[in-house]
């Protein structure tokens, strides 16, 4: 079974969404401009998304995750295509993280910037696709030096969402779920024996700053943390540790805080 938790940034509504059967979890990240080409929202795409991706999957246990979640994005854009324009830049879209443990083999999926982290007797496998800090930069290098609130973090905030959008689902660009189920093919997947997984878990990245922006804990101590303190005190430590740094100071960022969220899966007891 897996433990969830998510928790808006502050002051606004949260366009993350986790849900998860026993043996399957679905975490979204949605992104957009509010109610660009989509009257009904960022979060009201997150939600649909993830609804529909692990109603897919879950009536057909042996399906592939890629096409699972295709069958996600289709179904959403099915409900809404009569009545939003799914083809303006600002429609809503998301990062797709999808884990899955069977009792032979566990199975990941990322599309985007999600962490989906099966924990082996090797150590941490992450499944995440990193193409969009490759091709647009990283959101610290970004604004590195720059303050929140002041303009010059204000302008380059706007330069990298400018540079994001331009390159997004296209065949030399990076890809999220949006309006095309064609996206999900190019989802990072992975393959685990069931039987070498010590623990596993995916997360949204407001959840992994602390390993992947500021540098704080590698995989194995953040693992650690997390079973110490469970999802929502994972969350709960993270914005701890953004409050604490509240001009991007010590850890520059584009947000002083984002949407979190994550699902970790829990074993039964021997």
């Amino acid at each position: 079974m897996f433990s969830l938790a998510t928790d808006a940034a502050p002051g606004r509504p949260n366009e993350d969404f986790v849900i998860a059967s026993a043996d399957l979890a679905v975490v979204v990240d949605g992104a957009g401009i509010p109610f660009g080409g989509c009257h009904h929202g960022v979060a009201w795409y997150a939600r649909q998304l993830g609804v529909r991706t692990l109603a897919a999957l879950v009536t057909a246990p042996d399906m592939p995750l890629a096409e699972g979640l295709a069958e996600g994005i289709a179904a959403v854009a099915a409900l809404h295509a009569d009545t939003c324009d799914l083809s303006d830049p600002g429609t809503p879209c998301a990062a797709v993280g999808i884990l899955r443990i069977g009792t032979e083999r566990v199975d990941t999926l990322a599309l985007s910037d999600v962490s989906v982290v099966v924990d082996l007797d090797t150590g941490p496998e992450v499944t995440c696709d990193l193409s969009i800090e490759e091709i647009s930069g990283t959101e610290p290098a970004a604004v590195v030096g720059m303050r929140f609130g002041t303009p010059e973090h204000a302008e380059a905030l706007t330069a990298l969402v400018a540079r994001q959008t331009a390159t997004r689902n296209r065949p030399d660009g990076w890809w999220v779920a949006a309006a095309d189920p064609n996206a999900a093919q190019y989802a990072k997947v992975a393959t685990y024996a069931a039987g070498a997984m010590h623990r596993a878990s995916a997360f949204s990245d407001g959840t992994t700053r602390p390993v992947d922006q500021m540098d704080i804990y590698g995989w194995p101590e953040y693992l650690d943390l997390l079973d110490k303190l469970g999802p929502a005190g994972l969350i709960a430590h993270v914005r701890s540790i953004e409050s604490d740094d509240p001009y991007g100071d010590q850890y520059p960022r584009t947000k002083r805080h984002d949407d979190a969220s994550l699902a970790q899966f829990l074993p039964k007891p021997q």
